[in-house]
């Protein structure tokens, strides 16, 4: 099938260019890279990079690679990688615009985890992501959780309770029966606030000690 509309325009941007500013997220956080391009397959729909070898560290962990064009966000998805070479596919929107946060957003800790516990539904997990306007987690697919329900919840951070207010914004598979859910905040509380910026502070500082090591 031909690409139309805006899709068409940017791998016609591409193949001008031979080369794409990409964004992967380790733990969450951006990873900024200028890629060269080596080949464009049309029939297969692939497109294949050139790559600093610090960086599939970074690919095996996102397993997603985003470029910005115009006002809009695209994915690529990673199909074949080692230190030299990654080759993905066709560009295609992306549902979750991570270039468009409003909030730094960290992949939680397994050595500092926080904890998410919804009483009324009997839910009780690790949060995978978080930031000061929501969170990520994933739950599995007999839990009832709809998008735009709201619910109320306990967060546990740093060894500390907070009531907070979460608003369902997505809800996709993810993997086998696991859901992936994506959800905001509902008027939080400066406490609460205030301990989830120290939070994402501390983890973006664990975290810039790992993506000095993908850098030149």
């Amino acid at each position: 099938m031909e690409e139309k509309g805006t899709v068409k325009s940017l791998i016609d941007k591409i193949k001008k260019d031979k080369k794409l500013e990409i964004y992967l997220f380790y733990h969450e956080a951006p990873i900024r890279q200028i890629l060269e391009i080596s080949d464009i397959d049309k029939n297969k729909k692939q497109i294949e990079f050139k790559i600093n070898g610090k960086i599939d560290a970074a690919v095996n962990e996102s397993r997603e690679v985003y470029t910005k064009f115009g006002n809009d966000i695209f994915v690529l998805r990673p199909l074949i990688w080692n230190r030299e070479f990654l080759i993905t596919s066709f560009p295609s929107f992306a549902i979750e615009p991570k270039l468009n946060r409003n909030y730094p957003r960290v992949k939680c800790s397994n050595k500092n985890p926080i904890t998410m516990e919804d009483i009324e539904i009997g839910l009780c997990l690790h949060i995978r992501d978080i930031s000061e306007g929501g969170i990520g987690f994933k739950i599995d697919k007999n839990i009832d959780i709809k998008e735009n329900n709201i619910h109320k919840v306990k967060l546990n951070i740093n060894g500390k309770e907070y009531d907070a207010k979460i608003k369902i914004v997505y809800k996709t598979q993810a993997n086998g029966d696991l859901y992936k859910i994506g959800a905001k905040f509902i008027e939080p509380s400066v406490k609460l606030e205030d301990a989830i910026a120290k939070y994402v502070f501390d983890r973006q500082m664990e975290i810039a000690k790992i993506l000095n090591t993908f850098m030149d």
